[in-house]
């Protein structure tokens, strides 16, 4: 009986068929392309919120030494916070924003061909480059602005920079948003406003 058993030659092994193994090939390629897209906004909607997060942050700090000096710290190079600012600025500044490109303050002159008293830049270096994903910017001024990356205070610069105006040049105001598309506490929007109609800053705290 043993010996029986054991004489018996073991059954082969079934391999799987060329038509099977197309079909499982086929089956994960469908499901990646579902996934990507999918990956792609979630990766998008995370960089457009931290970018947006700190373009807040640094801009409420640079309007509140505007508001209480009545004057825009003096212009810097990129990654170099203005001395007027020392403490005011959170050290990340410095770093490369979520998009690429590093911060820049721009104040007294043209904000990379975008005319502006005064703005924020996220500025190219050769070795880490703005994203120019035209879907994430958008994305970016929908949250900040109108939605527009020809007008309002969101704007490409000339050498592919995002320019977020924080007070627009005497005679440059850009194109109002439609009604609705900012918040009514906007402080850019307000600053925005009150250049235009030359108010001094203070006034629209302080009517």
């Amino acid at each position: 009986m043993l010996s029986r058993i054991l004489s018996r030659s073991p059954r082969p092994l079934r391999a799987f068929s060329l038509v099977e193994i197309m079909v499982a090939v086929v089956i994960i390629g469908l499901m990646t392309a579902m996934a990507l897209p999918a990956y792609r906004r979630i990766t998008m909607r995370a960089k457009a919120t931290a970018v947006v997060n700190d373009l807040r942050a640094f801009s409420t700090a640079f309007i509140t030494y505007n508001l209480q000096n009545g004057r825009w710290p003096v212009d810097e190079t990129a990654r170099v916070i203005p001395t007027e600012m020392a403490g005011a600025l959170a050290a990340s500044f410095k770093l490369k924003s979520p998009i690429g490109g590093y911060y820049k303050w721009c104040a007294g002159a043209s904000a990379d061909g975008i005319d502006a008293k005064a703005a924020l830049i996220i500025e190219s270096d050769m070795a880490n480059p703005v994203s120019d994903d035209e879907d994430l910017r958008l994305l970016i001024d929908q949250q900040l602005d109108d939605g527009n990356l020809h007008a309002g205070l969101i704007r490409v610069g000339s050498t592919n920079s995002l320019v977020f105006i924080m007070e627009p040049a005497p005679g440059a105001l850009p194109a109002p948003p439609a009604v609705g598309a900012l918040p009514r506490r906007n402080l850019n929007l307000l600053i925005a406003r009150a250049a235009h109609a030359r108010l001094p800053l203070g006034l629209i705290f302080n009517p």
